[in-house]
Formats: C-alpha cells, sequence, structure tokens
C-alpha cells in the first residue's frame, strides 16, 4: 500500500481504526512520512485520526502488543511443560488431534521403508525416484506440491531419526526446549544401523578446499538460482577408494537438486576458469566503452 502511494495511485487511507494502520513507532513514523510527503489523508471509521498524537497512540499499542505476545507466550509454554502439543508443525508419520499426536499408520510404513532403504545404501535420488513411483502420501498431500519428495523431505525425515526411535516430538520456544510423548515409529536396531551409515557417509572438511570465487554469488543460470562455487580435490577411484586428484577442480555449479525443475539450458555446472574468463571479457568490454558508463552514470544521477 506504501509502495502505491509513492506512485499517486490514490489520495486516501480508509481505516478501521489507528492500531490497524502500525503496531509501533518505528512502522508510524514509515506511515506518517510517506502520508505527508504525497499528501493522503487517512480516514478512521471508529475515531478522529491526529497526526499530533499519533505516536502516544503508537506507543500504547506497542505496549499493549508486546503484552499479548508474553501472554501467548506463557500460555503455549504452560502447555507444552504439561506435554500437550499446540504448536509447530508435526513430523511426518504423525497427526496432531486436538492437543494429542497420533501416529498414522499409512505415513509410518513409508518412514520405516526409507529408513530400510537407506541402511541399504540406497542414495537419496534413488528413494524419491521410488516414493515418487510408489505414489506415497506426502504430509498435506490434500494441497498439489511445487515438487513432489524433494530431497530436503526426506532429508528432514532422516534426521528426526532420533525420535522416531524414542518416541518424542521436540519443541523449540524462547529458548526452551520441551518433549512431547508419542507412539515410535522405527526400532532400535534399524536406527543404530542408520547412526553407523550415517557417520560412514559424512563428508569432512579435510576433503574440502576453500578458494576465492570472484563470480561466487554474482552468477545466475537459467534455472534463476544463483550459482556456487566448490573445489574437488578427490575423487572416487575405479576400486571405489575415496582418493585425492593430483589436480583440484574448481567449478560453478547451479544448486538445483531436482531434473524436473532444471530447463534444457541450464549446464548444471561449468569450469571455474571458463566462466570467470567469459565475464570478465563483458567486463573488459563495458570498462573500455566511455560512452555506455557515461550512459549508465546519467542514468543513475536522474
Amino acid at each position: 500500500m506504501l509502495k502505491d502511494a509513492t506512485r499517486d495511485e490514490y489520495y486516501v487511507i480508509l481505516a478501521w481504526q489507528e492500531d490497524r494502520l502500525y503496531r509501533g513507532l518505528r512502522a508510524m513514523l514509515t506511515v506518517l512520512e510517506i502520508v505527508q510527503d504525497y499528501k493522503i489523508g487517512i480516514l478512521l471509521a471508529k475515531e478522529n485520526f491526529d497526526s499530533k498524537i499519533a505516536p502516544i497512540r503508537a506507543w500504547v499499542a506497542e505496549m499493549e502488543l508486546d503484552g499479548m505476545k508474553e501472554r501467548m507466550e506463557m500460555g503455549v509454554k504452560a502447555r507444552l511443560k504439561a506435554g500437550k502439543a499446540n504448536s509447530g508443525q508435526d513430523r511426518y508419520g504423525y497427526i496432531r488431534i486436538g492437543e494429542n499426536l497420533h501416529l498414522i499408520e499409512e505415513d509410518a510404513k513409508w518412514v520405516r521403508q526409507i529408513f530400510e532403504w537407506y541402511t541399504q545404501k540406497t542414495s537419496l535420488t534413488q528413494i524419491r525416484k521410488r516414493l515418487i513411483s510408489a505414489n506415497a502420501p506426502q504430509k498435506g498431500s490434500s494441497i498439489p506440491r511445487h515438487i513432489r519428495w524433494a530431497r530436503s523431505s526426506i532429508q528432514a525425515i532422516l534426521k528426526s531419526a532420533r525420535e522416531y526411535v524414542y518416541g518424542f516430538k521436540t519443541y523449540s520456544r524462547a529458548g526452551q526446549t520441551f518433549h512431547i510423548p508419542v507412539e515410535p515409529i522405527i526400532d532400535i536396531s534399524t536406527y543404530e544401523l542408520f547412526v553407523k551409515m550415517r557417520e560412514e557417509n559424512k563428508t569432512y572438511p579435510k576433503h574440502r578446499r576453500r578458494n576465492d570465487y570472484l563470480l561466487s554469488g554474482h552468477l545466475k543460470c537459467a534455472c534463476n538460482l544463483t550459482w556456487r562455487g566448490r573445489t574437488a580435490t578427490h575423487r572416487n577411484s575405479r576400486k571405489g577408494k575415496w582418493v585425492e586428484r593430483k589436480t583440484p577442480i574448481s567449478t560453478y555449479f547451479c544448486p538445483q537438486p531436482h531434473k524436473e525443475l532444471r530447463p534444457p539450458d541450464c549446464p548444471k555446472s561449468v569450469g571455474a576458469k571458463h566462466a570467470e574468463m567469459q565475464v570478465w571479457g563483458k567486463l573488459y568490454e563495458f570498462v573500455m566503452n566511455p560512452d555506455f558508463l557515461h550512459a549508465q552514470a546519467k542514468d543513475i544521477v536522474k
């Protein structure tokens, strides 16, 4: 609404009460500045608007809002301490009915299956393909998903292994942690095997090397995602061993992990040297063109 005001798209703001316009001093200053600069009137249905006493009202509204937040926070904490689930997102495999979390057997079956596949050394990409082909239900499946069984959704289930085996749901509130008891889904032997494999699959920082990537965070590919830089110092040998490369490889890569969302003209990755030569070549053309620079400067001044 404030952006529209700067484009002279209206001349009056109609609100129910003044606290519908802002709930704090900083927001009030922004509104009043734009209202005064662009000569916009404010009409209130329940009261009269007076810009002179607006700061006092904004201060009172901010105090009231802070008190309301504090009371709500105390109520939520009290219910969590009593073991009642009343906030946050439910973990996959459970549904919240009232203040209790109940197990959904259909979803729990797929949680067990994901952990079974993982312990069989099935890659995340293959797990995702199997879930999609089996039409496994996702949380909130009534709403069409932009990405079916995204890798992040599978990782979220795997990261919650401790909660699935010991039967609790973790809630964090204002620096405090609460555990709500739930029915376990996976058994302890599966969990121990999972933890062991998770440790084996961990990529250690010593296998990575930080380089200065001049274009990292500035390049965008056809996916409209910002490219990132990475250096590969190790590789898998033909015998399946993790060995050091004689010559490290530096690349810029697109962070889109899902092939179906990647357009055909997205190359996925580009050699760092090749990309930097192209970009710096373009920059050189601009810098050596005084007319272009002058036109840009005039545009900025305007």
